[in-house]
């Protein structure tokens, strides 16, 4: 048994027949009973790690959750953290300290879980559970063996019904921010996802959120009140940011901080964490440590300087916005040249308008190659769309994104900079291609 021929397997789930979320999400927890029920034939992992921090959010969530491993990682404490999806491999979905799960421990976890799997179609009352709801099962028994101190938890999507939300209580909840994303999913307005996302504030929790909104803050604070938990609304001021080549500084509660990723937007993620870990206790020469040595695979990610390589997964209009911003302080007078591939599902053409006010001299229009069956926005149709902004720009169409990453490549002088961007599963697939050379 290879490690691809154990992830296949897991892959093949889909082809049973049950209720799905991504599907039918309309508020249905029967996908909280199934995999409740598998992970008690498994023994409950989840009952076996003492401190958990649940991370949701529209925007930010990712890099929240890799502050926060970093910061306890620093701590002295022994962490693990999930993050969906996964960068390159499905296998750095999990990690414990400073590294990810690695394929002979998952082949060894895929015979536990397929035995598991065939006593749970034998005896359970529900329906068989998904890909997504036994990845979440393999992380949480493998956090279990692993005996982490604290489990920082991202949300794959939403919060209330999505299988992160199985963990039997948390320490802190983390909402990040409230934006338009997933609305086929979560609901057509802000204030039907903010409902979606409280709904990781679980009883007598600490809340925090850096949303500004007060009808969301409210909506938040519903949850709290009805979960006897509490809620912090922590500033979202970033008026004192400076952004350069090593990271970003920011002031905050009168003391001077610096953080390796590049972006106003990540300045107040960091202020989010500072409040968390606070809280709970944490150094803070712990804190200020861990944000300085965090790592943050596709926001903002320079692979390559001189010339300056960027990957980043933004897919959303909130996401664009702070990647276009965070991009126009650190080009100053450089050349842009994009890469860039969507989901098909993305308000796409929104975020080719974002994208037009860099100005870039060149763009390479594709698609990720990794989901043979999600949809993807067409090349031909963003090229026809920038086209009609850009009609001085060098636009390409290209079916093999490692074809669109070697033109991209091809003239670049040392003072330009080239930005992957639109989609976490083409970035990451960039990210393996750099790796390899």
């Amino acid at each position: 048994m290879t490690f691809q021929d154990a992830h296949n397997f897991l892959l093949t789930l889909s082809n049973l027949p049950r209720k799905e979320y991504m599907a039918d999400p309309k508020k249905c927890d029967v996908y909280m009973k199934r995999l409740a029920f598998f992970l008690d034939i498994l023994g409950n992992p989840q009952q076996h790690i003492p401190h958990i921090i649940h991370v949701a959010g529209t925007s930010g969530k990712g890099s929240v959750t890799a502050f926060l491993h970093s910061i306890l990682h620093a701590s002295g404490a022994r962490v693990g953290s999930t993050q969906s999806p996964a960068p390159s491999t499905v296998l750095e979905r999990w990690k414990v300290g400073t590294s990810h799960m690695d394929e002979k421990t998952f082949i060894r976890l895929f015979a536990i879980i397929k035995k598991a799997l065939d006593t749970y179609a034998r005896t359970s009352p529900f329906d068989m559970p998904s890909y997504f709801e036994v990845m979440e099962a393999i992380g949480l028994l493998w956090f279990s063996e692993q005996r982490v101190e604290w489990l920082v938890l991202e949300t794959g999507c939403g919060g209330r019904f999505d299988t992160g939300n199985i963990v039997p209580r948390k320490d802190a909840a983390v909402i990040t921010n409230i934006g338009l994303d997933h609305t086929e999913i979560l609901g057509e307005t802000k204030e039907e996802i903010a409902w979606e996302k409280a709904g990781i504030i679980s009883v007598q929790t600490m809340a925090f959120t850096t949303e500004s909104d007060p009808a969301l803050i409210r909506v938040f604070q519903a949850e709290a009140d009805k979960t006897n938990s509490s809620l912090e609304v922590v500033s979202n001021d970033t008026s004192d940011v400076r952004v350069s080549l090593s990271g970003t500084a920011f002031t905050y509660d009168n003391q001077r901080w610096h953080i390796p990723a590049p972006g106003a937007h990540q300045a107040l993620n960091a202020r989010l964490c500072i409040a968390v870990c606070r809280a709970l206790s944490i150094s803070e020469n712990a804190i200020r440590s861990g944000l300085e040595q965090a790592t943050q695979p596709l926001r903002m990610e320079i692979v390559g300087k001189n010339p300056m390589i960027i990957l980043d997964a933004a897919h959303n209009l909130d996401k664009m916005k702070t990647t276009v911003a965070a991009l126009t302080a650190l080009a100053k007078d450089a050349r842009v040249h994009l890469l860039l591939g969507f989901s098909a599902d993305k308000h796409v053409d929104e975020m080719l308008e974002q994208l037009s006010g860099l100005q870039p001299v060149k763009i390479a229009c594709t698609r990720n190659t990794v989901h043979a069956l999600r949809k993807v926005a067409d090349p031909a149709l963003m090229a026809a769309s920038l086209r009609k902004r850009l009609p001085q720009s060098h636009i390409e169409i290209f079916i093999d994104l490692a074809d669109a990453f070697d033109w991209a490549k091809n003239d670049l002088s040392d003072n330009d900079i080239l930005l992957v961007t639109g989609s976490v599963f083409l970035s990451g697939q960039i990210r393996a291609i750099v790796r390899q050379t």
